[in-house]
């Protein structure tokens, strides 16, 4: 068990913030899956708790308690908006996932809603992870990429993904074969990462950058999905010369708001996403 004071850290705000989709709250406490481990997460008082099986792991890593908040809120207040939502979603920070899970979880969260995310990917634990059982809760483990590139695609698509099934067994094959190197992603630059990641069916501008942001430490990346391009059409239209219509999200549009986005904010664009993620989902209506 590891005990530490609670820093900038809002837990609930954190976990559902549309980052991580295996992690489930049982009687005010979270657990979540990182592809063998369990890991069980509470705040108590003014201190936060963790502790994890069958491996130990570093809760600070995860919800990343190594960056100065403080800082990256001076570094990104660049607007009304922004300093809004920072005020709002006070304790919101990114999480850091492992980089397989995060390319499966997000190539399954195209075109769907979280739920829909959270469904596919739990069923796909329960039919190719391990059962597992920790603090009396059950549990299956993340399949791992030799399970899902050897499931046939009528397997797959068992477990509610549809379409995105060849997707899945592409990108588990690929990291199977040693085909992306994650390590490699982590070091090079954003731009570079990017290409690589594209290379892999099923991943696209949106799909890549939440796999750079989550899992690759590319804290300048911005994630477009749909309330992001509603937050950048409401509050950030006139930054941009062309009119901006959010139902019309092209390969053109998308990287030319990325862009835009990514040199705004600079190098902390990525936690501008997310609190602009969440703020967006409070504040604007559909």
């Amino acid at each position: 068990m590891q005990t530490n004071k609670l820093a900038a850290l809002n837990l609930d705000l954190t976990i559902d913030s549309g980052q991580v989709f295996l992690w489930h709250k049982v009687n005010g406490i979270w657990y979540g899956v990182e592809r063998s481990n369990i890991i069980k997460v509470g705040a108590n008082e003014d201190e936060i708790e963790c502790s994890s099986y069958p491996s130990s792991i570093d809760y600070r890593d995860i919800f990343r308690l190594d960056d100065d908040l403080n800082y990256i809120a001076r570094k990104i207040a660049k607007d009304s908006i922004i300093k809004n939502a920072l005020t709002k979603m006070k304790g919101l920070r990114l999480m850091r996932q492992d980089p397989y899970q995060c390319m499966i979880s997000f190539i399954c969260a195209t075109n769907t809603s979280i739920s829909m995310i959270k469904r596919m990917l739990t069923s796909m634990s329960m039919r190719f992870g391990k059962k597992m059982e920790y603090d009396n809760l059950q549990f299956h483990t993340f399949p791992e990429p030799r399970e899902l590139a050897n499931a046939s695609i009528n397997e797959l698509r068992k477990c509610s993904v549809g379409y995105r099934a060849r997707f899945i067994k592409r990108a588990a094959k690929a990291v199977l074969e040693g085909k992306i190197d994650f390590d490699y992603l982590k070091c090079t630059r954003y731009e570079n990462a990017k290409i690589e990641l594209m290379d892999v069916l099923g991943v696209g501008q949106k799909v890549s950058d939440c796999i750079l942001l989550f899992s690759l430490e590319k804290l300048d990346s911005f994630p477009i999905d749909v309330w992001i391009a509603r937050a950048v059409t409401h509050y950030y239209a006139d930054m941009f010369e062309d009119k901006l219509e959010r139902e019309k999200m092209t390969p053109r549009i998308y990287g030319m708001i990325s862009s835009k986005m990514r040199q705004y904010f600079g190098t902390y664009a990525g936690y501008a996403q997310q609190y602009l993620y969440c703020y967006s989902r409070n504040n604007i209506q559909t």
